[in-house]
Formats: C-alpha cells, sequence, structure tokens
C-alpha cells in the first residue's frame, strides 16, 4: 500500500462534496491516534494554529464505547496565495478505532465571519485491509461544505481539493513518522 491521496470533489451550486481515499501501511491504532490527537494537530496538519478539547463525554461500554467531543479550532483556509483567518467550533462523535464524525456548530472565515458557510461536516472512516496477505488501512474521507456566498466557477471545487490533498498528505506523513518512531521506542524500552 502507498501514501498516495485520492481526492474527488463535486459541486452543485453553493454546496462542495468531496470524498478522499488514503492508503496508509500502517496499523487501526496508529492512524486512529493520529486523526484524534487534537491537541497535536497544530503540529502536523496545515492550515491549524490551535485545537483544543473543551469538552468530551463517554458513553457505552466495551464495543459500544461512543465519545462526543466539542473541540475549537482557529487556523486559516488557504488558496494559492490567499489566505483566511477561520474559527471553528465543532462536536465530533467516535466510534473508536473506526469511526470520527464531525459537524461543525460554529464557523467564522475571514471578514466574512459566520456568514461565509452555511454547513461543514466531515467523516473519516478506517477501514483495515482485507484478505488474509492484507496489510495496513485504507483511511476514507467525506465532507459536506454549504456555502452563503457562491465563489466563481472552478475556484471553490480547486480550493477544496487544494486543502483535502494536503491535510491528508500530511495525516500520510505523521503516520509514517509515528510508526518510524513505534520500533525505536520499544528498543529503547527493551534497552537496545
Amino acid at each position: 500500500m502507498g501514501d498516495a491521496v485520492k481526492v474527488e470533489v463535486q459541486r452543485s451550486g453553493k454546496r462542495f462534496t468531496a470524498e478522499a481515499v488514503l492508503d496508509l501501511a500502517a496499523d487501526v491504532a496508529t492512524v486512529w491516534q493520529t486523526i484524534t490527537d487534537y491537541p497535536a494537530l497544530p503540529r502536523f496538519m496545515p492550515g491549524i494554529r490551535a485545537c483544543r478539547v473543551v469538552e468530551r463525554q463517554t458513553t457505552g461500554k466495551s464495543a459500544a464505547l461512543r465519545e462526543r467531543l466539542v473541540v475549537e479550532q482557529q487556523g486559516e483556509f488557504r488558496f494559492f496565495m490567499f489566505a483566511q483567518s477561520m474559527d471553528i467550533v465543532i462536536e465530533i462523535d467516535h466510534e473508536p478505532m473506526r469511526v470520527a464524525a464531525a459537524r461543525a456548530t460554529r464557523i467564522e472565515i475571514g471578514l466574512l465571519k459566520d456568514k461565509a458557510l452555511d454547513a461543514f461536516e466531515g467523516r473519516y472512516e478506517i477501514v483495515p485491509a482485507a484478505g488474509k496477505r492484507a496489510t495496513g488501512v485504507q483511511l476514507r474521507y467525506s465532507a459536506l461544505i454549504a456555502m452563503r456566498v457562491s465563489p466563481p466557477p472552478g475556484i471553490g471545487s480547486a480550493a477544496v481539493r487544494q486543502n483535502l490533498a494536503a491535510q491528508l498528505q500530511a495525516i500520510a506523513t505523521e503516520v509514517a513518522r509515528r510508526c518510524a518512531a513505534a520500533p525505536a521506542a520499544g528498543r529503547a524500552a527493551r534497552g537496545g
């Protein structure tokens, strides 16, 4: 499995849907820890300057365990040389080791503040490779972005594609870094 990012964006008026797939040579736990390590996102995720979990609720037990988080992020949305500041509050539902689904409850972008977007929803799904000899996982991402102001033709789709590809490539790089660090940490713990 390679780390090639595949992104498709569809536009219908002011609404954009995006689907992305990333094949990773990693285990489920490492991928899960990477995409849900919210305090670490500013270190490796482009466009995120600050990220903090302000609320966390856990329900259920064992296989039915669920988490609901409220996360605040500050950063910027980039497109080529242009950048707009972004402040967002997101509710995230976790099905541990499988799905992280997010819905923005407050979005402020640039000069338009809360008038830029009507909705943002995103969903990561981790799918282990199938078959006896298969290794790695496939990380699937889908998003719905509903804008209040329609961007010029071609610009919106290109901006969504560019930002999503950069974010997934950053995840691939961070997953690879964590995988490479894991054996070294194990050797250090064993005194080797």
